[in-house]
Formats: structure tokens, C-alpha cells, sequence
């Protein structure tokens, strides 16, 4: 496992092609945005699965809306 620190603004490159980017921290959190392609499934790690891909679809039908 990588352990980096970073700071609000910055930002993580993975494989080329996903962008995670330090949103905000307080004291006790950090809010992160993710920019990935499509096709990767990103969900937190205490959702199961199924349940993660419904938010991602739901999501993804409230982008096409707007």
C-alpha cells in the first residue's frame, strides 16, 4: 500500500487515466474527487457491491438529466 500525504488542491494521477484530486480536508476528513473513466467501478469500501453499483447508476442517469 502507497501512503501519500497531500494537501487541499492536489492531486493523485493513477495509470494514466484516473485523476483523484484533494476537494477539502477538515480536521477530521478530506473530501475527495475522482475523475475515471466510465467503465471502473468506484465505491466506498463499506457499501457491498450491488449497492454501489446502483448509486453509480443513479448518478450516472442525474448527469444525463442535467
Amino acid at each position: 500500500m502507497l501512503v501519500l500525504r497531500r494537501r487541499t488542491g492536489e492531486e493523485i494521477i493513477i495509470n494514466d487515466n484516473i485523476r483523484i484530486v484533494v476537494a477539502q480536508t477538515t480536521e477530521t476528513s478530506c473530501r475527495l474527487a475522482i475523475d475515471a473513466p466510465a467503465e471502473i467501478q468506484i465505491r466506498r469500501a463499506e457499501l457491498p457491491a450491488f449497492q454501489g453499483a446502483m448509486l453509480q447508476k443513479i448518478a450516472a442517469s442525474l448527469q444525463v438529466l442535467q
